[in-house]
């Protein structure tokens, strides 16, 4: 067990250290270096904007969070639900695959004594219709030019989607096939007999859907305006395709973050709309700044204060 948990740090490591390389690459070779004044020729009251929208997106996971959990019969507070979803962006986002993720469950059965197999199901919710809506929304690329890359990406999305579609409505039967041959396969004897995903009405998933869209809706909105603010007008229907495509593209790397790859895609799609290769840059890390390394450093402060108060930090 020790040295699967020192694998996995090392991957982590490794990966992550992949992602500043290609990031530290794609920044020398856009020449912002050289032109780092473009930086400071940023609209300060759209940036401000810009953040506010970054915050909107936060207080929609936080009330997405509180939504699905009255759902699973937990009545969780305000304070608890902005504490587990902020701080889960910490764990989730320093590590592969958002695996980290797992903490809100492991939270919930801490602190609500809620079963951990019905955490495991309000995550599944989540992230389900998040790649679902990043990948329709992606999907439109089609219309406009489907390049060699784009067609991997997509393809490769709509298999996860698929096969997270296909076990969710199938998630019983093959649950029961783990059970008759986990005797037989050591593996399979670490999983719990008693692992279910509890599934929610119609009504309610359509409730979840919804949050989800406001939330990645603001997303979006804030990388338009964050353009707007270094003084560029851009389609914002083409400027929302290529950001879910470059969103997709960091999820897949694994690399913690989508570091690199996810500021070298976006940055690509932004001199393809006509933006100069150092402000699009500029545009890049600025919306990264005040979007994921902000909600990081937010996290890792939750995370501590969740760690403080509840004992909350998984092993």
């Amino acid at each position: 067990m020790e040295s699967i948990k020192k694998n996995k740090k090392s991957l982590q490591l490794i990966l992550f250290l992949i992602g500043l390389l290609i990031l530290g690459y794609v920044i020398v070779r856009s020449g912002i270096i050289e032109n780092y004044q473009i930086l400071f020729t940023v609209s300060i009251p759209l940036l401000i904007l810009a953040f506010f929208l970054s915050l909107c997106t936060i207080a929609c996971r936080i009330y997405r969070w509180k939504f699905l959990s009255e759902k699973y019969d937990v009545a969780i507070s305000w304070h608890d639900s902005s504490i587990v979803s902020i701080a889960s962006l910490f764990y989730a986002n320093i590590t592969p695959g958002k695996i980290g993720d797992l903490y809100k469950a492991y939270y919930m059965q801490k602190r609500y004594a809620m079963s951990f197999f019905d955490g495991i199901s309000m995550i599944f919710y989540e992230r389900f219709f998040e790649l679902m809506i990043l990948f329709l929304a992606a999907c439109a690329i089609v219309f406009i030019e489907l390049k060699g890359i784009t067609v991997i990406i997509l393809e490769v999305t709509a298999i996860i989607l698929v096969l997270l579609f296909f076990f969710y409505f199938k998630a019983d039967y093959f649950l029961s096939l783990l059970e008759k041959y986990s005797s037989r396969i050591p593996l399979l004897k670490k999983i719990p007999t008693d692992f279910r995903i509890r599934k929610l009405p119609f009504r309610d998933i359509v409730g979840v859907c919804i949050i989800t869209v406001f939330s990645l809706g603001s997303e979006f909105v804030r990388l338009w305006v964050v353009t707007l603010a270094f003084g560029y007008t851009l389609n914002p229907i083409l400027l929302t395709i290529f950001f879910c495509l470059s969103i997709i593209a960091g999820l897949a790397s694994q690399i913690p973050l989508g570091v690199g790859v996810m500021e070298a895609s976006l940055g690509y799609f932004l001199i393809l709309l006509g933006v100069a290769s150092t402000d699009a840059m500029a545009i890049v890390l600025t919306d990264r700044l005040i979007s994921m390394y902000f909600v990081l450093i937010l996290g890792f402060v939750f995370s501590k204060f969740a760690a403080d108060q509840y004992n909350g930090v998984p092993e």
